[in-house]
């Protein structure tokens, strides 16, 4: 019931509040993001079973840029992420495309970000969202959005060679190219 009455309110808050589109000139973002993946490890060599783990990831990214007309915006940014399992982090730089349409009262955006990622072994950053733009203030926005980010990144492949009974010997094969792939939900603010 409590569930049905929420959603009652969500609905009802979205229909009436009206939307005003952003104007042309400077406009600028600072969003929260969370994101989850669950990654799949080797074979327990006891069980010979798949290890599954969820990956957790928070940060916070900002981004600046120009409005073009009351839909699009292109602009630039800088996003920080911290993988919370293990405590390693994304750092890309992104261009930005934004969409923002009007339809009656609602409201909804597309985004793009395309990056590089300044961490080091990492390269590409992939990130499109769809959302919900709130009217907050004259001048200001709350949005959520939902989408996938995309990171690229290089590791060193071994192997081995059974040099005895009890003793191995690892050598260096290549570099692989990985992606890792998250799904985000994003909150935050424009000005």
């Amino acid at each position: 019931m409590k569930r049905l009455l929420f959603i009652l309110i969500l609905i009802s808050t979205v229909a009436t509040v009206e939307a005003k589109q952003p104007k042309r000139g400077y406009r600028g973002f600072l969003e929260w993001s969370s994101s989850i993946r669950s990654e799949v490890f080797d074979e327990d060599e006891f069980t010979h079973k798949k290890q599954r783990e969820a990956m957790f990831c928070a940060g916070l990214s900002t981004s600046h840029g120009y409005q073009i007309n009351q839909v699009f915006f292109v602009g630039a940014g800088i996003n920080l992420e911290c993988l919370c399992n293990n405590f390693e982090f994304i750092a890309p730089v992104f261009l930005q495309g934004r969409a923002d349409f009007l339809f009656g009262k609602f409201t909804p955006f597309a985004d793009l970000r395309i990056g590089y990622n300044l961490v080091p072994d990492s390269e590409i950053y992939l990130s499109p969202t769809i959302g919900y733009r709130f009217n907050w203030g004259r001048k200001m926005g709350v949005n959520i959005g939902l989408g996938l980010s995309v990171v690229d990144y290089t590791t060193d492949r071994y192997d081995y060679i059974v040099t005895g009974p009890d003793s191995y010997e690892m050598y260096f094969v290549k570099k692989e190219h990985n992606v890792m792939a998250f799904f985000t939900f994003r909150v935050g603010i424009d000005f």
